[in-house]
């Protein structure tokens, strides 16, 4: 009886370890082991590696983890969106004193705000006694009050209030404030650094600053903006943003008339910023009411633009439209976007007819790039030779960021 009992507890063991093995393999299936994760991550850094000091006539395309892989993303949220300049939004949108307006990066929450002192100042928006989210929205204030406990602070983050708290040995009120955070305004766009180390951005930017100087982008204000999230890695959208080559395929009837891939003109990249000329042909005539400052090559040609991490535009004449990208998994980007115009007196109609070709464009991008996400998980993706520097000359560009920012 006892030799039966033990044969059949041994059978119920064994049949047990089965059940658990086949469990955690299909786990396995599921979640990439560490050493799965490790060689993806392998593989990334030596395509990157390889970009490095190659010429255009060279390049190829980065294997499918470089846009699958979450343990990447959190190196690239680490490295790039907490040690990198990231554009926030307009300066009109905090134009006079007290207006501020909230968003976050890579989920650290913020408050942009025009100070007292009129200075735009970039705040934690988040309460220095408990945690609390200060403030959502945007609007304009005088102090900031969180919704918890009423703690207060000032527009440059100052603590004003603490009820109840009174005096105490270990809290000293004028030391008590709100963390800032670095900020740079160029060409009307607010940039943060996280970590308040990153080398001035307008020093990067000083050869993109001359060759856009004539439009004005300083003066422009927003008047459209929209909020979506895309269901693609935050890097195709960077590329498909600044390569010319799906002009003539994607938006045949909304941009080749205007931009065509044909006259797409790659111009050298800089440290912190890289794009390409989008020339019209001879028979688009004049589009919008330009500044008089253009000359006549400025007049026909957008200026496509990338300050990596997450700022595209492109501006045109008397009109300059951008993306703010922010990465939430390997396959999702937040998408800040907006149009702003120099000439603020621009008739409805017209500001509509521009908002009506962003916004179907932006369709188009996002349904094609949606379903290149959806191929690159394919096992059957591989690497092939990019299109010659006038059209994809901005993805080698940018795989050379990557490789020089993370490596």
């Amino acid at each position: 009886m006892v030799h039966e009992f033990q044969l059949a507890r041994s059978a119920r063991n064994r049949s047990g370890k089965n059940a658990r093995d086949a469990r955690a393999g299909a786990k396995q299936a599921f979640y990439p082991s560490g050493a799965r994760m490790e060689e993806s991550i392998q593989n990334i850094t030596k395509s990157l590696k390889a970009c490095l000091g190659v010429p255009h006539d060279q390049a190829r395309s980065m294997p499918a983890e470089f846009y699958t892989s979450s343990a990447f993303l959190e190196i690239e949220k680490d490295s790039l969106f907490r040690r990198q300049w990231v554009c926030l939004g307009r300066s009109h949108q905090v134009s006079q004193p007290g207006d501020y307006f909230t968003t976050e990066v890579v989920g650290e929450p913020l408050i942009v705000v025009r100070s007292h002192e009129n200075k735009i100042k970039i705040l934690s928006n988040v309460c220095r006694h408990r945690g609390a989210i200060l403030v959502e929205g945007a609007g304009n204030k005088k102090t900031f009050v969180c919704p918890y406990h009423a703690w207060s602070f000032d527009t440059e983050g100052q603590l004003k209030g603490a009820p109840q708290i009174g005096d105490r040995q270990d809290f000293v009120h004028k030391e008590c404030r709100l963390p800032r955070f670095a900020c740079e305004v160029w060409e009307g766009f607010i940039y943060v650094n996280l970590d308040n180390t990153a080398p001035p951005l307008g020093l990067q930017l000083t050869d993109l600053s001359t060759l856009i100087k004539n439009y004005h982008m300083d003066e422009m204000v927003e008047l459209h903006g929209q909020e979506t999230v895309w269901e693609t890695n935050w890097k195709c959208l960077v590329e498909n943003f600044m390569e010319g080559y799906h002009l003539s395929t994607v938006h045949q009837k909304t941009l080749h008339p205007f931009t065509p891939t044909r006259l797409c003109r790659h111009y050298p990249a800089g440290e912190g910023y890289f794009g390409y000329f989008a020339v019209f042909p001879d028979e688009v005539g004049q589009r919008g009411a330009y500044h008089p400052d253009l000359n006549p090559e400025e007049r026909q040609r957008s200026v496509m633009f990338a300050v990596p991490p997450g700022h595209v535009g492109s501006v045109t004449g008397h009109i300059v439209t951008y993306l703010y990208l922010q990465p939430t998994t390997a396959d999702k980007v937040k998408v800040k976007r907006g149009i702003a115009f120099l000439d603020q007196e621009i008739s409805e109609s017209d500001c509509q007819a521009a908002v009506d070709l962003f916004e179907r464009t932006m369709a188009e991008d996002k349904q094609q790039l949606e379903s290149l996400q959806r191929g690159l998980k394919s096992k059957n993706v591989q690497t092939a030779p990019l299109a010659p520097a006038d059209y994809e000359g901005n993805v080698w560009d940018f795989y050379q960021y990557l490789a020089r920012k993370l490596l």
